[in-house]
């Protein structure tokens, strides 16, 4: 498939099965994802792949992060709703966390790395589709936390991009219709 029919045809997809995701092809996707431009050469990304029961830590991660901004976390509509939060990692077979890891380079500047990563997660999904594996990139409070950094075992210096949802899909998402870049683009020329 030409890459640029891949692009367009690429969907975030959340239902998912529970059948696992051969480590092979997880490592495949990951080979491809490190193929992302970086600026002076800093290989600043780092994952975390996450499966089986390391979702549950994953969830309590992500429930201890939001019950720190409750004033009651024991009420019961907080108490149902960090379980809601806890229950989320257990969406998809397998959680991969993207981070970028500060560099020791004086001029380089953590946006670029940050950028980096991101094109990387976009390379994760798109490598995914075209396995045909479901993906969904998800971000949120809980992915700019130091709590979560460190609870995660990365560096605190490092910056999570997001959390990679990956399985096999349930069913396959009708084509997405898609806006054109005509409407945010201006044109300069000399």
């Amino acid at each position: 498939m030409p890459v640029i029919e891949a692009i367009k045809l690429r969907n975030s997809n959340a239902l998912m099965t529970e059948a696992d995701v051969d480590p092979d092809v997880i490592r495949q996707i990951l080979d491809a994802a490190v193929c992302a431009p970086v600026h002076h050469r800093t290989n600043p990304w780092r994952f975390l792949v996450i499966r089986g029961a390391g979702r549950k830590k994953l969830g309590e991660v992500m429930a201890d992060h939001l019950a720190r901004d409750f004033d009651d976390p024991d009420s019961p509509k907080n108490v149902k709703f960090l379980e809601k939060i806890r229950k989320k990692p257990l969406r998809a077979p397998v959680i991969i966390v993207a981070g970028a890891a500060k560099s020791d380079k004086e001029q380089v500047l953590m946006v670029e790395d940050v950028a980096a990563v991101s094109a990387a997660c976009q390379n994760i999904l798109l490598a995914a589709s075209a396995l045909g594996l479901s993906a969904f990139w998800r971000t949120g409070s809980v992915t700019y936390s130091e709590h979560t950094v460190t609870s995660l075992g990365f560096d605190k210096d490092t910056e999570l991009v997001g959390f990679i949802y990956l399985g096999h899909p349930k069913k396959q998402m009708p084509p997405k219709t898609r806006q054109t870049a005509a409407e945010f683009t201006r044109w300069m020329e000399y």
